[in-house]
């Protein structure tokens, strides 16, 4: 991992960019990577079998935050056909609902801080909206969720919600999209909303508003705030967070590259 802000390392071009290679990667579940079913297969062994709970994702930031679930109703599940194969599916709303990570991003103490710039990157097919969404976060007054299809909402550190939702403009439920959430400019803490699948190319979502909130923001859990509250449906691809750094508009798309390119 280079330590030079946003900039490059070497003469690596901007295209050529993976996610250590941009400072503060902290927390990186990868595609097809470091996946434990509860049957004993494995992502990385190709013998995961159609169907099965998965118990692990491992995170391959280097900083051990792996995630987990024990509850067996509550276990994502591993699909075997081209589309979702790879990812972490829950089909129901109400009766599976997350994975745990063994620590904070950030760490149990430092958290992402107060006037602290970061970026959420998610890729993730949200199957239906009948219910809301919780992506990441850690409470019902911590998370980003989708309340319906044109509707997301970010609540950070339960200090009141910066909502952007567009008029028209939707989400589908059989589309991958990498959503990002990026905080800049410090203590302003401006936010910026992005999407990037299907019809969208890095399309700035309710670009008309202007939201800004410096507080700082423990997340701990992907695809739900907490245990039981705002339970996704849905599949998760790859999530990851870098801490003190916005992406650039050259490395977010250098990242949908990455991404989209990844062999699995």
């Amino acid at each position: 991992m280079i330590g030079l802000g946003n900039s490059l390392t070497g003469s690596a071009s901007v295209s050529e960019l993976t996610p250590p290679d941009i400072t503060g990667l902290d927390v990186w579940f990868q595609v097809n990577k470091g996946i434990v079913g509860d049957a004993g297969g494995a992502s990385d062994d190709g013998d995961m079998a159609d169907g099965e709970d998965i118990n692990s994702w491992a995170d391959q930031s280097g900083n051990d935050r792996h995630a987990s679930q024990t509850v067996a109703s509550k276990k994502p599940h591993w699909e075997t056909d081209a589309v979702d194969i790879g990812g972490l599916k829950w089909s129901d709303d109400t009766a599976d609902t997350h994975m745990n990570m063994a620590t904070n991003v950030g760490g149990n103490t430092d958290n992402i801080e107060a006037n602290e710039d970061f970026t959420v990157m998610i890729r993730v097919k949200l199957t239906a909206f009948n219910s809301v969404n919780g992506l990441i976060g850690s409470a019902a007054q911590e998370v980003i969720k989708w309340n319906n299809d044109k509707k997301v909402t970010m609540l950070i550190g339960g200090s009141g919600a910066s909502a952007f939702e567009e008029s028209s403009d939707t989400l589908e439920t059989d589309t991958y999209y990498i959503h990002t959430l990026t905080r800049s400019d410090g203590s302003t803490g401006n936010l910026t909303y992005r999407v990037h699948g299907g019809s969208y190319n890095d399309k700035s979502w309710d670009s008309a508003e202007t939201h800004t909130d410096a507080d700082a923001f423990t997340i701990n859990n992907i695809g739900c705030a907490s245990d039981g509250v705002l339970p996704v449906e849905g599949v998760f691809k790859d999530v990851l967070v870098w801490k003190g750094t916005a992406l650039s508009d050259s490395q977010r798309t250098a990242m949908y590259t990455y991404l989209l390119g990844q062999s699995y």
